[in-house]
């Protein structure tokens, strides 16, 4: 009998780990999902080669932020909600100086109306 519990016990523990580990959110590529983010603003924006890599530093540490805080969505919606609009902020003010005002306006309209998994945009606002 002995012999047989110690087996289940650790084949208890090792599908819980499993378990666990499933059940988390996937983390996304951060350096993929800016580069194809800055892509698409590049085209709506026209970007300058001096704006480029500016604009990647900052959506790289937006999205390195978003991974961060990802089990705070899972545990607290509410601070969750409150320290994104929070980094939604901090974002936009650094975008500002970087964009001319008309390059702004066109970022600001490109916002998805609703979450959409196929808009890598909505990772800068939802």
């Amino acid at each position: 009998m002995k012999k047989l519990a110690i087996p289940a016990l650790l084949l208890f523990c090792f599908s819980f780990i499993l378990l666990c580990v499933h059940a988390q959110n996937p983390t996304m590529n951060v350096e993929g999902t800016a580069s194809s983010i800055v892509s698409k603003l590049d085209k709506s924006l026209i970007l300058t080669e001096q704006q480029k890599p500016r604009l990647l530093s900052i959506v790289t540490n937006y999205l390195q932020q978003k991974v961060n805080m990802q089990s705070l969505q899972r545990t607290n919606e509410k601070a969750y909600k409150t320290k994104l609009n929070s980094m939604q902020n901090g974002m936009l003010a650094k975008l500002k100086p970087l964009l001319n005002l008309t390059q702004y306006t066109e970022f600001m309209h490109l916002k998805p109306p609703s979450e959409d998994a196929t808009n890598v945009l909505t990772q800068l606002y939802y």
